[in-house]
């Protein structure tokens, strides 16, 4: 059986006394499944440089250098040892108005940099057609070369806080929907993780899903008892 992955995105969480803290119980965390945490942008050194696993950013700018006062660039993570990198999460583009396009040229500066991307696709409404999911996946990831290092993170926003998400049928439907659009189109066997709802309850059963390989964890990842628990039952 392969490895599973679970991505920790911490969101806008976490005080600057509670990182340490944090990291050494993450790191005492024992699996052979692989875990990839995204911390706010303040304590990227601090998990790049003590956090035995991977570390990944939430967000960034595309171009290598410039005058983009607050931005951070693709360089800047590279020279931290930054592995992964998140782009076009709902929230994003909810908040700050992030575009397809905006995806695209986050996208190709990640490939460019050898950073692995973790790139967010999902619905806003329950019951919408995964055809168009998939619509707007294609825009961004059109004439990507290097598709096969993406990580491809279903989530679809109405289900992000827990309140509600797809039964296991329907939500297997769509991952394979999407799983079998990539495989076919892009020559590719696509890494896709599932996030939305995600309890120690479902878990087991949301992994039994053939064309899942991991999970994406957001608010409840910043309790690492959460995480242990989540982790175990992988």
């Amino acid at each position: 059986m392969m490895n599973k992955m679970a991505i920790l995105n911490h969101k806008m969480n976490l005080l600057y006394d509670e990182v340490h803290n944090y990291i050494n119980e993450l790191n005492s965390i024992d699996t052979d499944n692989d875990i990839v945490v995204c911390p706010s942008s303040l304590y990227l050194e601090s998990f790049s440089n003590y956090c035995e696993w991977g570390v990944g950013c939430q967000n960034f700018y595309y171009e290598e250098e410039g005058n983009y006062t607050g931005e951070i660039s693709t360089n800047q993570l590279k020279s931290m040892g930054i592995d992964y990198a998140m782009i076009g999460h709902y929230e994003r583009k909810k908040y700050f108005n992030d575009t397809l396009e905006d995806d695209k040229k986050k996208l190709e500066a990640l490939i460019d940099a050898n950073i692995m991307p973790i790139l967010c696709i999902g619905e806003e409404k329950k019951g919408d057609k995964i055809d168009n999911v998939i619509k707007k996946l294609d825009k961004v990831i059109k004439n990507i070369s290097h598709i096969e290092f993406i990580t491809f993170a279903y989530e679809p926003s109405f289900s992000i806080n827990g309140d509600d998400m797809y039964d296991i049928e329907e939500l297997t439907l769509r991952i394979k929907t999407i799983y079998d659009y990539l495989e076919k189109k892009y020559k590719t066997k696509p890494r896709i993780v599932y996030g939305g709802g995600v309890t120690s309850n479902n878990i087991k059963k949301i992994l039994q899903i053939e064309e899942l390989c991991g999970i994406i964890l957001g608010t409840s990842s910043i309790s690492i008892s959460f995480v242990k628990d989540i982790v175990s039952n992988m």
